[in-house]
């Protein structure tokens, strides 16, 4: 337990801010007028009917403020109360707690992925952000767009992660003793949409390393995700044929049923984890399968240890660098014992000493623990001293291939750095620079990233920058682009760029996407092209006789490329191969194909300065030769192209001036080479670690899985009914007190505070048993953790408050039940963000957990504008009832005793109401609840339409497969509505 005093910070100033306010209702309502002497007497002001019992203003004297803060005392007290609680209690610790055992398994796994997913979101809007400047564009409403579809990928990744561990799974399956064929599949076919592969025979054998290899785009992770069973299961695709995975029909038991025969590890495993620290991750499969706490935490070492990431057992997911990430999510995989591990390109953006280190681990899983490990690669020549057999992706088939043979450019002698002439050929008589950086910085949050990067860029050259993981590449291109960076200490600094635009295609290139079609993308690009065109037109003209205009890229007699159209230049830099570019969305087109687009856009209006991040990730043969054909066309036109790479042969391939670059510093411009360290030789002994983990099970508390309850339909359904109306009363105490003797009408508070947590837990319970699929885990956690990042966010402007518009929305989407569960799932998690929690803290899940379910009930049959106007009068509706239901039940509490708009015990219900309604007019609904309302109806009506068309395109999760699978995926949707 660790004191964390922020929170106790947080509960002082709330506390104070309570005091303020009930001396300044003292004063504003019958004055403070008690005793002597007199600090100010105010004029009384009597207000006419209904509010005739109220008088504003009076005389204040001392003895009246001290009274007014006396009285304040006691719910401050309990303010700091909590904040001492929240101080010492770290509630995202306990989420995990819940999520391994207990009634509410479901939903406490939920707020740990919200909690774990937070990292994410902040990366995805820092990542989004940086895309609009490089896109020169505002970073405005537009820029939710894809924010909120890099969460929704976020959480598909999840739920398939969930999946695959085993989340939901209502049967024990033990790997089987003796298995002969860990895959056995014969005349099948793998579907999804348009897209289809066929595997006439493929049967991989225990302790082999097999590889498949293809055209981007071609089906390799099709094939990987079909044999774990997310293509049929999840991703909505079908199988047909033999497909059996260790004796199991892969048609009829969906992965969360095999979880315990298969680990896998999916493309950018970051993206998928499901917790916070590394430990946990690895466990995640074990608590998943109720295996006692002891027997789980003993095996996370051993296979830590195996692997080799016991050092970092106790870091924080979000810190790991993408080699570290692998490995974390191999030992996650295999930590329960598989027979068959299926990895998806696990090469893509490590360095060589990370490349070594997961082909060893591969190595030693397969040959030296009996593992049948596939591995779909792009990058596989690093794979062929481990590996036994080779396949190919051909004209749509699975069949035997060859291993790649090694890259040309190792037979012969590399240039020396003293010949520059032909190591980078330009198309000038005479180098002409056009970027130049001296001794160059870049810090973040107090962090060195780079440290004194000196280097020239030459018209017609290309530049590759190469090094390990974390030397600092990505953060010196984006500082180059964006005209940043300080000069080193004690020296100075200089960044110029002697012509045109310096143009960066990140490492994050999918967030440079903000239409929903490719056809948009690319008629957006055309009109920032043609109005860069007229404004470079225009700068030519007022500055005819400026130095600058003789190398700006647009001016007379320049060499630069002429304006070619977006699609033109797509299908350039895609060669022979078609990208779709019609209505696709872009997010749906494969890796590689998202790559090219982003490459293309970027390049439109032919930049002076063309800096590339890693420009063949996910790019098979084909496609890195277009891209290298682009790139060198560029140069040859005059461009100075700068590419961050992990890819030597990539480079060497373009011609490429060599700058290594380690520990955050970049060398002069002095041309160097780096070639790539000697590969892992093939199955030596002792070569790599030796995970003997991996085997038959023998913790006996595996097989007695624990049996998640959930209540018969009628009684769920009586039970949430009367937790909502208990919940209803006890925001109404004090206008229901009138009907009660007086003596229960004094305890009544009490009970109504003690009311709210007990409906909640009933609630909890009552509807847990309905989030069973990882698929709505996964999709309430991530939107959870958007929602409480945009509450914690807006928290003290005034009642701009955005979080609203994400609740109706997602109600609206995906039932009345989700939209419950999303608002409770968002306060808590906000509240735990801030360490907020306290008695109001039940009255706000309801608060925000009826927004969210009466979008739900909304008519089902309203679409187009008229759903945005009826959502937009359903906002102002409930941003008013809101502010009302909130301000009820803590009126009594926030004013106090003696104001004319006090609560009175026994008074007439006309009496109370009015008073509740002037102090409600007062503090909430004339400014907070109007500036929500406003805000809601804003939001709804900019980006409603694109974030409902985001929502409805997440593909529900089926139960059962074949023939079964639109039924449960019906089924699956249902059980989130009423």
């Amino acid at each position: 337990m660790t004191f964390r005093p922020a929170p106790l910070r947080a509960a002082a100033a709330l506390a104070v801010v309570f005091i303020a306010a009930r001396v300044i209702y003292r004063i504003l309502f019958n004055g403070a007028g008690i005793g002597e002497p007199v600090l100010l007497n105010l004029a009384p002001v009597p207000l006419p009917a209904p509010y005739a019992h109220v008088v504003l203003l009076g005389p204040v004297t001392a003895s009246g403020l001290w009274v007014a803060v006396l009285s304040a005392l006691p719910i401050a007290g309990i303010i700091l109360g909590f904040g001492v609680l929240n101080a010492w209690v770290d509630v995202a610790r306990g989420f995990v707690h819940l999520a391994r055992r207990g009634p509410v398994q479901g939903i406490a796994r939920t707020l740990v992925v919200a909690w774990a997913a937070l990292p994410a979101l902040a990366d995805a809007v820092t990542s989004v952000r940086l895309a609009f400047r490089l896109r020169g564009e505002r970073f405005g409403p537009r820029a939710l767009i894809p924010v909120l579809e890099r969460t929704l990928e976020h959480a598909g990744r999840v739920a398939a992660a969930l999946e695959l561990r085993g989340f939901g799974s209502r049967a024990a399956h033990q790997p089987g003793q003796g298995i002969q064929a860990p895959v056995l599949i014969r005349d099948a076919q793998f579907r999804i949409g348009d897209a289809q592969v066929r595997l006439a025979s493929f049967t991989p054998s225990s302790g082999s390393i097999t590889v498949i290899t293809g055209p981007t785009g071609s089906g390799k992770s099709t094939i990987l995700r079909g044999i774990a069973g997310l293509l049929s299961h999840v991703d909505g695709g079908e199988i047909s044929g033999t497909v059996r995975v260790a004796g199991t029909d892969r048609a009829t038991a969906p992965p969360r049923e095999t979880a315990r025969l298969i680990g896998v590890v999916l493309q950018n495993p970051r993206a998928a984890f499901a917790t916070t620290r590394v430990r946990d991750e690895i466990s995640l499969a074990l608590e998943l399968h109720g295996m006692a706490s002891g027997t789980a935490k003993a095996r996370v070492l051993e296979v830590a240890e195996s692997i080799g990431v016991s050092a970092l057992l106790d870091r924080n997911v979000s810190t790991l660098s993408a080699g570290e990430a692998t490995l974390v999510a191999i030992a996650a995989a295999v930590v329960d014992h598989p027979v068959l591990l299926l990895v998806d390109e696990p090469l893509a953006d490590l360095d060589t000493a990370a490349r070594r280190h997961v082909i060893a681990v591969l190595d030693a899983l397969a040959h030296d623990a009996g593992v049948c490990v596939i591995v779909a690669e792009h990058r596989a020549e690093p794979l062929v001293p481990v590996a036994d057999s080779w396949w190919t992706i051909d004209d749509g088939a699975l069949a035997p291939g060859a291993a790649p043979s090694a890259p040309a450019h190792r037979a012969t002698a590399l240039p020396t750095p003293a010949e520059p002439a032909e190591l980078v050929p330009v198309p000038v008589p005479v180098p002409v620079p056009v970027l130049t950086a001296t001794k160059l910085a870049v810090h973040r949050k107090g962090t060195p990233l780079v440290r004194s990067a000196s280097l020239t860029l030459y018209r017609g050259e290309v530049v590759a920058l190469v090094g390990p993981n974390g030397a600092g590449k990505s953060s010196l291109l984006v500082a180059l682009a964006l005209g940043e960076g300080t000069g080193a200490e004690g020296t100075g600094s200089e960044s110029t760029v002697d012509g045109g635009r310096v143009a960066l295609v990140p490492d994050a290139s999918d967030d440079l996407f903000t239409r929903d079609t490719v056809a948009g993308e690319l008629r957006a690009a055309d009109r920032r092209q043609a109005r860069a065109v007229r404004q470079a037109g225009r700068h030519q003209a007022g500055r005819r006789h400026s130095d600058r205009c003789r190398s700006h890229r647009y001016s007379p007699g320049g060499d630069q490329l002429a304006p070619m159209p977006a699609a033109s230049r797509l299908a350039r830099l895609r060669g022979d191969a078609r990208i779709p570019i019609g209505h696709e969305h872009p997010r749906d087109l494969s890796a590689g194909e998202r790559r090219i687009l982003a490459i293309a856009l970027q390049s439109m209006d032919d930049p002076q300065v063309l800096l590339i991040d890693e420009p063949t990730r996910g790019l098979d043969p084909a496609a890195r030769a277009a891209v290298s054909g682009a790139l060198r066309a560029a140069a040859d036109a005059g461009a100075a192209v700068l590419i961050a790479t992990h890819d030597l042969d990539f480079a060497h391939g373009l011609g490429a001036r060599i700058l290594p670059m380690r520990d955050g510093v970049a060398p002069s411009s002095v041309a160097a080479n780096a070639p790539e360290l000697a590969l892992p030789s093939p199955r030596r002994a002792g070569a790599g670690p030796r995970p003997t983990v991996i085997g038959e099970p023998t913790d006996p508390q595996g097989a007695g899985r624990q049996r998640r309850i959930r209540m018969p339909r009628g009684i769920e359904l009586a039970v949430l009914s009367a937790a909502n109306l208990l919940a209803l009363a006890a925001f109404c105490w004090p206008l229901l007190a009138a009907a009660l003797p007086e003596d229960a009408a004094a305890a009544l508070p009490y009970a109504a505070l003690a009311i709210a947590p007990l409906a909640v837990v009933a609630v909890v319970v009552s509807v847990d048993g309905s989030v069973r699929s990882a698929h709505t885990v996964a999709l309430l956690g991530v939107l959870a953790a958007v929602g409480s990042a945009v509450r914690v966010a807006s928290t003290g402007v005034g009642g701009v408050e955005a979080v609203f518009i994400l609740l109706i929305l997602a109600g609206r989407a995906f039932g009345a039940r989700f939209g419950l569960l999303l608002g409770a799932a968002t306060i808590a998690v906000s509240s735990a963000l801030w360490s907020g929690i306290g008695p109001w803290t039940p009255f706000q899940i309801f608060a925000c957990a009826w927004v969210g379910a009466g979008a739900g009930l909304l008519p089902r049959r309203v679409r187009g504008r008229a759903e945005l106007w009826m959502l937009c009068a359903y906002g102002a509706v409930a941003s008013y009832l809101f502010g009302l239901l909130t301000n009820l039940w803590f009126w009594p509490f926030a004013v106090g005793a003696g104001t004319g708009i006090s609560y009175e015990p026994g008074a007439p219900l006309g009496t109370n109401l009015s008073s509740f309604l002037l102090y409600s007019l007062v503090t909430s609904t004339a400014g907070w609840d109007t500036l929500r309302a406003v805000t809601t109806i804003i939001g709804i009506a900019v980006v409603g339409r694109a974030i409902l068309a985001a929502f409805r395109r997440v593909k529900p999760v089926s139960s059962v497969g074949g023939q079964e699978a639109q039924p449960t995926q019906a089924r699956d949707r249902l059980q989130l509505t009423p």
